[in-house]
């Protein structure tokens, strides 16, 4: 039997698994679940220049207010402080992915693939809808919201070089905006300090999220904003067990636990939509 054939067995059986997995989506408690009708804040504070910045021209919002997600997109993955996209960018592997990449640095949106399955939000997330100073510093994945404080720790990584204004909004603002029929299979916070405000802001919506991926900050790398960020690992854990999410790993831990991320995963899903995305995307990662 020739390589080209049992080649072409390899790709027949690769695409049967793919598609009896989304068939089990469908049919699963990891069937997407609608979301509310969103509120006008994208389009009231993001106007449409902002817009096309970070999107390489293209309007990321529909007549609806919806995000303007392309055909054939299933899932969403929301990456809070995405940089350059190194966590999620993969994921565009999938064709029925997308990837929602929440940044204020506009300095990291040209490295983001010009494509729409990328839908950029250029500005920061937080608790109240407005403009904050956005601490840009000598490394720029170290910017935060939050001042830094100097620690020698960090190497001198934490300097602000800049202080800029930034429009905020809230996650729930974000999630809300997803259309009906899209499952949202994940949602990251990378935002050095307000991780747990970020996850706070999506209020009840974060129930519809299937898995998290937060980052916690022990090193004391930045300074409270008005008593709030820099919250501990306990008041994480304690604050996602109340949405209904369980700590089920811990990944890129420092040796003195300065950072890390806490990967939980919303237990009122269907144990068979576990499975599922596991399968699909990992177990630990996803």
């Amino acid at each position: 039997m020739s390589a080209d054939v049992n080649l072409r067995r390899v790709d027949v059986r690769r695409t049967a698994l793919i598609a009896f997995s989304l068939g089990i989506a469908g049919l699963s408690g990891c069937a997407p679940r609608s979301g509310p009708a969103p509120s006008r804040t994208l389009a009231q504070h993001l106007p449409p220049a902002l817009r096309a910045s970070a999107n390489h021209g293209r309007e990321i919002l529909g007549a609806d207010g919806f995000l303007a997600l392309p055909e054939g997109v299933r899932r969403v993955w929301v990456d809070v402080g995405a940089h350059h996209l190194e966590t999620t960018k993969a994921e565009l592997r999938y064709p029925d992915v997308a990837v929602i990449a929440i940044e204020p640095l506009k300095e990291a949106w040209s490295y983001w693939p010009d494509s729409n399955r990328v839908i950029g939000i250029p500005v920061a997330i937080y608790l109240e809808h407005g403009t904050m100073d956005f601490h840009v510093n000598a490394l720029d994945d170290t910017s935060s919201l939050l001042e830094s404080t100097g620690d020698d720790r960090t190497g001198g990584l934490t300097r602000t070089v800049e202080v800029r204004k930034v429009p905020v909004i809230r996650l729930e603002d974000v999630l809300n905006a997803v259309p009906e029929g899209i499952a949202i299979a994940y949602v990251k916070t990378d935002v050095q300090g307000v991780d747990l405000q970020v996850l706070q802001s999506a209020g009840e919506s974060l129930r519809r999220v299937e898995r998290v991926r937060s980052e916690v900050t022990n090193l004391g790398a930045y300074k409270k904003l008005d008593g709030k960020g820099m919250a501990t690992e306990n008041e994480m854990r304690t604050y996602l067990r109340k949405m209904g999410f369980e700590l089920i790993a811990e990944d890129g831990v420092q040796a003195d636990r300065g950072w890390l991320d806490q990967i939980y995963v919303n237990h009122e899903r269907a144990w068979i939509d576990r499975l599922w995305h596991d399968f699909r995307f990992g177990a630990v990662t996803s």
